[in-house]
This record gives structure tokens, sequence and C-alpha cells, in this order.
């Protein structure tokens, strides 16, 4: 049983494959108002996902709890998580897929196949699970920065039972105007996690105290040949020496950035990834600290940004 269908208004994309991409609950269903092509009648001789005379094609975005079936869709979207590392991504899939009380399956109305997953994951949770034993791995072995990777390590071991993976991955040209509802479904389930869970333990692992985030960004260094806007990195050890502007892939992460208590990046290796890279636009690991008490701001941040952007 799903806990939610949320319908978005149609919005001017197109969404591609999972494969071209880089739990029950009480609550009631949470829907948006919007209407596809032909709701209004107007126009019964289009359908939803059909181009106008402009050439823009209608697409309305749904909300999932995950479910089995989803295990290709969301594995595809996963498959650069820790680049080209060899590890247990399956597992991973599996996990997210059984947490459905948080975690939500983006598809299209016309089409089954996932285009973006959400989710938190708490550390302590899966601790013994080989793919986050894997993920922390990864992240340790790519931090160079002392101070970093301690706090890395305490989040991973004596705070982990207060800690939430978030996980977040989706296709780039699904609009930014659904990230607001993504982020306060997730946080909303979260909050009722830990009063609707059958038992205590299950509800303490969703009583958060901090965020883990793991994402993908750009950096876009100057050259001589022209004058660019910096946004300088952080100052501290883990930090690449390079000042250049950064190029946040999903808007959100921006305003994580700005509220994180601390950071870490490093270059990505997968060639796959690295293939979009030129001279002067290098992809960067992101990894950041969240303090839950700062999602507050986050949600105000992030409705903000996307109130900016329509205007």
């Amino acid at each position: 049983m799903g806990k939610r269908r949320a319908r978005r208004p149609p919005a001017e994309a197109v969404p591609s494959s999972p494969s071209e991409a880089s739990e029950p609950s009480s609550r009631p269903n949470e829907s948006s108002s919007g209407s596809e092509l032909n709701d209004s009648g107007d126009d019964s001789s289009s359908p939803s996902g059909s181009s106008d005379e402009g050439g823009i094609v209608n697409v309305d975005f749904e909300f999932f709890d995950p479910k089995p079936t989803d295990f290709h869709g969301v594995k595809a979207l996963l498959k650069s998580y820790l680049d080209d590392a060899a590890w247990d991504i399956s597992e991973f899939v599996d996990i997210f897929l059984a947490q459905t009380t948080v975690g939500t399956v983006i598809k299209t109305s016309d089409d089954d196949n996932p285009i973006g997953i959400l989710t938190a994951l708490n550390l302590a949770r899966y601790k013994d699970r080989r793919c986050m034993k894997e993920i922390c791995q990864y992240l340790l072995k790519n931090c160079t920065s002392s101070s970093e990777k301690e706090k890395l390590e305490a989040m991973w071991n004596q705070q982990a039972k207060r800690v939430g993976l978030i996980v977040s991955e989706r296709l780039v040209n699904i609009p930014v105007d659904l990230v607001p509802h993504l982020y306060t479904s997730l946080l909303d389930e979260v909050t009722w996690a830990t009063e609707d869970e059958p038992t205590k333990e299950l509800q303490d692992y969703f009583k958060f105290k901090e965020y883990l985030v793991v994402t993908r960004v750009f950096i876009e260094l100057p050259n001589k040949d022209s004058l660019k806007r910096k946004k300088k990195m952080k100052k501290n050890e883990g930090s690449l020496v390079e000042d250049g502007e950064l190029i946040f892939i999903k808007p959100e992460d921006e305003v994580f950035y700005q509220l994180c208590s601390w950071s870490f990046s490093f270059h990505v290796k997968a060639e796959a990834l690295a293939a979009h890279e030129t001279k002067t636009m290098k992809q960067l690991r992101l990894v950041m600290g969240v303090q839950a008490k700062a999602m507050d701001r986050f949600k105000a941040a992030v409705v903000k940004l996307v109130d900016d952007g329509d205007g």
C-alpha cells in the first residue's frame, strides 16, 4: 500500500530512461494541485505527454513508495554512486527498497521506470551491511584532511545511531520545482517514523541529529582569457587547492553546502563521469555533514531558490 501519490503540474521536460542517467504508512495521501493536458477538457485530442504547438512536452511527475519491481531502475540511477569502485550495489538497492516508511521513488504518469529517488538511511541500522562498509571505506580513502576524516569516522562509528545518509539521485532534466516537495516529504516521513514505527528501536533510528550528504558537483576553473565570478570552496585541508566557481548539478546541494558544518571534496575517478570534463571544468565528489537542526532553514532556502527561479 502506497503512502502517497503526489501529482505535480505538467512540466516542460522529457524524462530519459534510467539507463541514461548519470513502506506502508497510516498517513493520508499527499497531493498537489495541478492538471494534465486532458483534465481541462480544452484539448481532448492531445494526451498527456504529447507536444503542443510550441514543441513543449507536458509530463506529470508522481511520488511513490519504493517497491521490489523498482530494483533495476533504482540500480541504474545508482550505478555511479561510488564512481567506478567495485561494491555491493545490489545490496544497497535492496536496503533502499526495503525501507518503505522513509523513501520516495519519482516516476512519470505514463512510465513505471524510476527517474529519481530520495531517502535517508540510518548509519547504525545498516552498519554491518557490506555495502555500507564499502561506502565508508570509499569516503575515508578519498578524504585527505585529517580533521574531516576524524569527523567522518566519528559519524560512522560513535555517532552512527543519530546520522542519516541522504541518498538522492535523479535524472538531470527533472524540474527544480519538485525539490521542495521531495524534501518536505522526506523530512515529514522522518518525523512520522519516530512516532509510527512499531518498536522503540525502529523509532529511534529516525531521530537524526546530523545528515551525511554525498553528491557530485563541477568546479569551473578560471582561465586567463576571461574573468569569472568565483565561489571559493570552504577553507579546510580537505578542499581542493584550486579556486573556482562551483557548479551544482542538483540545486539543493548548494543550500546544503551553505549550511554544512564540515565538508571535503575530491576528483571523480570513473571514466564515464570524467568524460564530461573539460580543461577548465572538472567533476568532484562533495561530502558534507549537515546538522538536523539546520533542516528548517534548508527547506525555506530551497523554496526561495525555486521561487526566485520562477521569477
